[in-house]
């Protein structure tokens, strides 16, 4: 492997579309159009009669009574004026046409966004694709020879301490939606591509002391888990590696394509990954955890996914950095910055991406409960986010119907692949062609990249962590090559590459730890008895 390369003096500035927005000459630029141009290769900019205007993409028009401005040779986007008046939740119903993303399509979703003016109301000609009963949301009047869609709400507004994500899911969509998609379609073929969209549940807790954990028989599972077409991953509490049953391992080493492992904290005692507030403390319980880990697999064959999912979702940072230079794939917590409960979101783009990488480089990829509502699934699989829904034993006290169920909802979403967390975690990226050269956008640690045809150079582009990033290079079969970071961004030098081929890539930490030179935390009784009790408990509930 060679040493990093020098990216001190890289120079890159991803191409982008070009989009004026037409609105009242007294109104500023919206807030909201600054963060999408952080999250999309596009650039908004108001007329000011200079430049060329066939190097024009698209027109966003925020003021309907200027239209007329707009130029005719390019699509355009209408959106209606702002105007006071009480919300009304109702349900809107999104059409099966094929320009609207395979998530979105044909779906009706809740929304409490108020209508705006739309003034004259153009002709209701053209495409519908959204309603609300008989009456036309958002459309295409076909005016011209390119297009022209009209919207009935207006722009969201992003306030302080609002994120983006806020504004795209069940109940407040519709005025971020349309932009979305009109840009979706202004970028075509020269915008991002994410892979399709990749799901798992997670049950916490369970582990191969016996082929059954409380409410759960394995057997069973797998079974069911063939039949209705998912995967199921174990998140097993290390502490417990000390018994491996045979019959529980077989069950798991026999049905890798319906069960798999990852990891549960380390003691699993209260808070035990929120407690760990010094970079010390976090690397020795860590390593602890990882050292419990191997030692499982080296009994057992068996394959446990470096993922980490923090009991009851509660994580300091120095926990998850501590992950990143131990080697952890991934986290998954319900909250990309779970040690910032409580205060705002330190970026509009929180909770937008596929995931976050946080405390130096570590991705946190999303989860949430079986037993919540599932409207904002769409949302999710249209974000490229990982649609990763976890439960205890105790969800499943009536049977598997909440599996089957939850299931049928996620594949209903398009072609879903699914797999343990490693494999699910690997697929955060993205690609985006341009020419003989294929630009990938990381939000996992470690991801496999199929290079196509006629590619001959690579690019790679990953996010800057709050507080820095803990790795300035990226590691691949000729060596790491090294980035650099601005404004948020980090980017590699130009790679040559040899395709149609595969590529793995890795974020490499520049601190590495290896788990069996880090001290051993001191021995207490209390976690071992604590989770004894516990899983007694966990296993009689369903006999009392």
């Amino acid at each position: 492997m060679t040493g990093f390369h020098d990216s001190a003096t890289l120079d890159f500035e991803e191409p982008r579309k070009r989009v004026t927005v037409i609105q009242a000459p007294a109104n500023a630029r919206p807030a909201v159009l600054d963060w999408i141009e952080r999250a999309l290769p596009v650039s908004f900019f108001e007329p000011d009669g200079s430049g060329d205007p066939d190097a024009l993409d698209g027109a966003l028009v925020l003021d309907p009574e200027r239209l007329a401005d707009a130029p005719r040779h390019v699509p355009r986007l209408v959106l209606a004026a702002r105007a006071h008046g009480q919300a009304e939740t109702g349900l809107v119903a999104l059409s099966e046409d094929r320009r609207l993303a395979r998530p979105i399509r044909g779906r009706s979703i809740s929304e409490s966004a108020t209508l705006g003016k739309l003034e004259p109301q153009p002709r209701r000609g053209g495409d519908v694709l959204a309603r609300a009963g008989d009456e036309p949301l958002w459309w295409e009047a076909r005016e011209s020879s390119a297009s022209l869609y009209y919207s009935r709400y207006p722009l969201a507004e992003l306030a302080d301490g609002q994120t983006l994500r806020e504004y795209l899911r069940a109940g407040a969509f519709m005025g971020l939606l349309p932009l979305l998609q009109f840009l979706g379609e202004l970028l075509g073929e020269e915008g991002w591509t994410s892979p399709a969209p990749r799901a798992a549940f997670v049950i916490d807790d369970p582990n191969l002391h016996w082929p059954s954990y409380g409410y759960l028989k394995y057997r069973e599972l797998a079974t069911h888990a063939m039949h209705h077409g998912y995967h199921l991953g174990f998140a097993t509490v290390p502490l417990d590696g000390w018994r491996a049953e045979p019959r529980a391992v077989a069950l798991v080493r026999d049905n890798p394509a319906a069960l798999s492992l990852l990891i549960h904290g380390n003691d699993h005692v209260a808070r035990e990954l929120a407690r760990l507030s010094t970079d010390e403390q976090a690397e020795q319980a860590m390593a602890q955890a990882l050292r419990r880990i191997v030692a499982l697999e080296r009994r057992t064959g068996l394959s446990v996914a470096r993922v980490m999912a923090p009991p009851h979702g509660a994580c300091s940072e120095a926990a998850l950095r501590a992950m990143f230079r131990l080697g952890f794939d991934a986290a998954c917590i319900s909250r990309p910055y779970p040690w910032r409960d409580g205060l705002p979101a330190p970026t509009p783009l929180a909770g937008w991406h596929p995931a976050e990488l946080v405390a130096g480089g570590i991705p946190v990829a999303p989860r949430h409960p079986l037993s919540a509502a599932r409207e904002d699934l769409p949302f999710r699989a249209l974000l490229g986010q990982p649609l990763i829904l976890y439960g205890h034993h105790d969800d499943f006290s009536g049977g598997l119907d909440l599996l089957a169920q939850a299931s049928a909802d996620i594949n209903s979403l398009g072609e879903v692949r699914w797999g343990s967390l490693g494999s699910v975690a690997g697929g955060g990226y993205a690609t985006r062609r341009l020419g003989d050269t294929l630009l990938v956008r990381m939000y996992a640690r470690k991801v496999s990249i199929a290079l196509p045809e006629g590619v001959g150079a690579l690019r790679i582009l990953a996010q800057e962590p709050l507080g820095g990033a803990g790795w300035h290079g990226v590691c691949h079969a000729g060596g790491v090559t090294g980035m650099a970071f601005a404004d948020g961004m980090g980017v590699s030098a130009s790679l040559p590459v040899h395709a149609p081929s595969t590529l793995d890539l890795e974020l490499v930490t520049n601190r590495p730890l290896d788990s069996r030179e880090v001290a051993a935390p001191a021995l207490r009784p209390w976690p071992l008895i604590r989770r004894l009790l516990v899983e007694g408990r966990d296993r009689v509930q369903p006999l009392v």
